[in-house]
């Protein structure tokens, strides 16, 4: 049985925009895209031969006997193996196996609302792009369209998703290619009804480098680009209430020398002074909230119902919360707290958070 195609997703980024009109205000976003560890992955367009993305859907099978894991297929005639390395060499995320594929909760929650004006439901399991604002709103409709796992929705996002756009922004470890590792498997192992082509971009690199030289044959898949009228769209005035909040680019997305805090910090006054003096307050209060019982996992989703991603669950030690920044030390000079606000850093262990389990139900 054939899988179904959908030109909505695995899409290409628009990284050249002509810059006029509602395009200019998206400069600075556009600009990080271009030169961040996902750069490549949003832009790479091979030409994508269905045939060769059904014979290895046909034929993938997960072999967890070896170490590490791999996906083994039969395309062209030829036996291929596909591992987490592989996708990291091909797709050039630049991300380390230690790095993890999720964060805590208050990290997550508090960059996403305290620094990127986040007004949606306190519901770590998923985030909304409608909840945000310009540049905030084209940088995660980018992570959906473009990287997701998904199959249908454009506005929500799982909590992997959300902690890589933090650990992009505040230049922190995430593991990519696991996340997509994942996403592959769990593909083979779905029920028949909800399998597709998933990450036709992806997949064809992926083949392209295992069998160099293939030529390609029956039909062509189109894959779209982003369309360049969102520019204008993310542009009009937020129709939801409450208004969400209108915030500045931070961190890694201006400073490309910008090096994450240690302690899961999400905040600096150094580089965030639109912030009000008791952000410090409201991180710590967001952090014992998420070791009490949190009331806020009970508000549900606001906005409508949509599937959320497939979460990368990742329990290896090898996803230690001290594992990014150490990982992640070749980058320029770490960026420091001042003594007054030494009351923000806490300390977190590698039991203090579970990476969330968000099943999507279309995979």
């Amino acid at each position: 049985m054939a899988r179904a195609f959908t030109d909505e997703f695995n899409l290409l980024a628009n990284t050249e925009p002509e810059w006029k009109g509602a395009a200019l205000q998206y400069r600075e976003i556009v600009d990080f895209l271009n030169r961040s560890r996902i750069s490549y992955a949003i832009s790479a367009n091979p030409t994508v031969s269905r045939p060769y993305l059904e014979q290895f859907w046909e034929t993938a099978e997960h072999d967890c006997t070896v170490s590490p894991n791999v996906i083994r297929d039969t395309v062209d005639g030829r036996a291929i193996a596909i591992s987490e390395d592989t996708i990291r060499r091909v797709l050039q995320f630049g991300d380390l196996t230690t790095d993890p594929t999720s964060y805590p909760d208050y990290y997550v929650n508090g960059c996403w609302r305290h620094r990127m004006g986040y007004v949606g439901a306190r519901d770590y399991a998923s985030y909304k792009k409608m909840w945000v604002l310009d540049q905030w709103r084209y940088f995660s409709y980018i992570m959906i369209v473009c990287i997701s796992s998904r199959k249908a929705g454009k506005d929500a996002m799982g909590h992997d998703l959300a902690a890589a756009m933090v650990g992009l922004s505040l230049n922190r470890g995430y593991n990519f290619s696991r996340y997509i590792f994942k996403a592959l498997n769990d593909q083979i192992n779905t029920a028949e009804r909800f399998r597709f082509l998933l990450y036709p971009r992806f997949v064809q690199l992926l083949i392209d480098d295992a069998l160099p030289n293939l030529r390609a044959i029956g039909e062509r898949l189109q894959v779209k680009r982003v369309d360049k009228r969102v520019f204008a769209q993310f542009l009009k005035p937020s129709s939801v209430e409450p208004t969400p909040a209108h915030t500045e680019l931070f961190g890694h997305l201006l400073n490309e020398a910008y090096v994450a805090l240690e302690d899961w910090n999400w905040y600096s006054p150094n580089s965030a002074p639109e912030m009000s003096d008791d952000s410090g307050e409201e991180q710590e209060e967001e952090h014992d909230d998420d070791e009490g019982d949190d009331e806020g996992n009970d508000e549900g989703d606001v906005g409508g119902a949509e599937e959320s991603d497939s979460e990368a669950t990742e329990s290896d030690s090898s996803d230690s919360d001290d594992a990014p920044s150490q990982a992640h030390s070749r980058r320029s000079t770490q960026v420091t707290l001042p003594a007054s606000s030494s009351k923000r850093k806490r300390q977190s262990s590698s039991s203090e958070y579970e990476p969330a389990s968000d099943s999507d139900a279309a995979l």
